[in-house]
């Protein structure tokens, strides 16, 4: 667990410290030039099942989209029930409404943003959260690659999807 923790460090400081540049290079549509998500399109909320059977994701490299997300639990955690850390849990993201989980203290402009989580809507904010969201406190630079953020979705997705009940 420990090199995990290092590991998961290492990616975040590697992932968050380059300069994020509007994507375009494969996968889901390139978000328009700095897109905010106060005029930002989400798109259709669909189920998790759903997203994976688009052929995006569909053809998206999960083990490579595992690999990315140590840059996400250096402040995130994934299941339900899991204690927020530096950034809220993601259990349960997609379809859900942006801010909204009681156990995390939320900036204000993520708060005032009023976003949906979507495949379309989590592109965007990946791409580069200041921009997206001026005002986050979310300290991440974004990941350039659209390919990359279509792996790392494409696994989120799987990995946040919240037990049936």
């Amino acid at each position: 667990m420990v090199w995990k923790l290092t590991a998961a460090a290492a990616a975040a400081a590697a992932l968050g410290c380059s300069p994020a540049a509007p994507g375009g290079d494969a996968g889901m549509p390139a978000p328009s030039a700095a897109p905010t998500a106060a005029a930002f399109d989400v798109g259709p909320v669909k189920t998790a099942e759903e997203y994976l059977a688009e052929p995006a994701f569909a053809a998206a490299d999960l083990e490579r989209g595992e690999v990315l997300s140590l840059a996400c639990v250096a402040c995130h955690t994934f299941r339900a029930g899991e204690p927020a850390l530096l950034g809220p849990n993601l259990s349960g993201v997609f379809g859900r409404r942006a801010a909204t989980d009681e156990d995390f203290e939320y900036s204000q402009a993520l708060r005032d943003a009023r976003l949906t989580w979507t495949p379309r809507a989590l592109d965007a904010w990946l791409a580069n959260p200041s921009s997206f969201v001026p005002g986050t406190s979310m300290v991440f630079a974004g990941l350039s690659s659209a390919e990359d953020r279509r792996d790392l979705i494409a696994y989120l997705l799987r990995e946040t999807q919240t037990p049936a009940e």
